[in-house]
């Protein structure tokens, strides 16, 4: 089979997956708009179930990047049992342009979602702001949406190396994977960061994020300075980069 990367096999690769999955992935995405439409519903008065509005924007993007990880964890569901696996194994075409394929559909759908609660966010607070010129409604702030933003290519990245990296109970085991490294990652951060403080402080802060220190009430922010915060944020889009490239060379295996 040629292994060279051909434009016009990739094109009939494209088509291919858009007959396949085209129609499912339409729905899918209208059904988790429909959903997060109703958490955010600007027009619904929140004062009468007791919190901000958004809460449920929060809520409604949890639903959409649950949603987008289930999408990306069936990316290479083919490669799962023997039967579709030969059979997409046999298809003539190269690694990378399987591997190209299955990416635009998965990190198109996941773009979407994270485009349509950005948009639907800003424009609901704006309605719900003049709707209750009394409460006090603040959008999320810039940093929030950034970060949000890097969670949702975060989980596609962890979710596509799962869909080829673990053939059965996929979900379950990437899940599993995933959250005990955050454990890991929360419980290191938290043994470094209270020995290098006095006893009786309290610090609050995620790993690679700013501290909240309280002691003998006073309160202290302690911020990475900015060479640092870059070097912090040029690792994360690295790892991402890494997870996807990883997911690549695990293809390249499941077809030798």
């Amino acid at each position: 089979m040629n292994q060279v990367f051909n434009f016009h096999r990739f094109g009939l690769l494209l088509k291919l997956d858009l007959a396949e999955n085209g129609k499912k992935a339409l729905l899918s995405l209208a059904v988790i708009l429909g959903l997060m439409f109703l958490l955010m519903n600007p027009f619904i008065d929140f004062r009468k179930v007791g919190f901000s509005p958004i809460f449920l924007h929060i809520l409604a993007y949890c639903v959409a990047l649950f949603c987008g990880s289930l999408f990306t964890i069936l990316a290479f569901e083919k490669y799962a049992t023997p039967t579709t696996g030969i059979a997409t194994i046999l298809i003539p075409a190269s690694q990378t342009e399987k591997y190209i394929t299955a990416f635009i559909s998965s990190i198109l759908f996941m773009s979407v979602l994270l485009c349509a609660f950005f948009a639907m966010h800003y424009q609901f607070a704006e309605i719900l702001i003049r709707n209750y010129p009394l409460e006090r409604i603040n959008p999320l702030p810039p940093e929030i949406m950034i970060a949000f933003s890097y969670i949702f290519y975060l989980v596609h990245g962890v979710s596509f190396l799962g869909s080829i990296y673990f053939p059965k109970a996929t979900y379950i085991k990437t899940a599993s994977v995933f959250f005990a490294f955050l454990v890991i990652c929360f419980s290191v951060n938290w043994i470094m960061v209270h020995q290098m403080v006095e006893a009786g402080t309290i610090v609050q802060g995620p790993p690679f994020a700013k501290w909240n220190v309280f002691r003998n009430g006073t309160y202290i922010q302690v911020e990475y300075s900015k060479t640092t915060f870059l070097a912090i944020k040029t690792f994360f889009v690295l790892f991402v980069l890494a997870l996807w490239q990883v997911a690549y060379v695990r293809l390249k295996e499941k077809e030798i």
